[in-house]
């Protein structure tokens, strides 16, 4: 639900729609519509992999990727500009090196402390 609109913050909430304009005439997408596709992507390659021949070859980052470039798409998003959210989207984290030690495969929990809010 959209919060009331301040009239302390016009100037700013002007300048987001501005922005939000010229993205949505450039057909570049927001990052949380870039944050859904990618969801929607892994989730349609999980359901794929657990219904699978384990013989089969499993989906490969590259798809989940390539997959969720064709939903943006699909929904109206230009191809490079989506790329190109994408690829920022995906590489550009501050806390990239922290989050790998906790996500890859070896690595034990609680060895570090989470760089992610938590909510509860």
């Amino acid at each position: 639900m959209p919060r009331p609109r301040n009239p302390a913050n016009e100037t700013a909430r002007l300048r987001t729609e501005r922005w939000r304009t010229r993205r949505r005439v450039a057909g570049r997408p927001e990052a949380s519509i870039i944050d859904r596709a990618i969801a929607a992507s892994l989730a349609v390659f999980l359901a794929d992999a657990l219904d699978a021949d384990p013989a089969c070859p499993q989906p490969s980052a590259r798809d989940i990727v390539g997959g969720a470039q064709k939903i943006l798409v699909a929904v109206g998003y230009d191809k490079q500009e989506s790329n190109a959210e994408l690829r920022r989207r995906l590489t550009r984290r501050v806390d990239l090196h922290a989050l790998a030690a906790i996500a890859r495969p070896g690595s034990v929990d609680g060895d570090s402390k989470p760089v992610l809010p938590v909510t509860s």
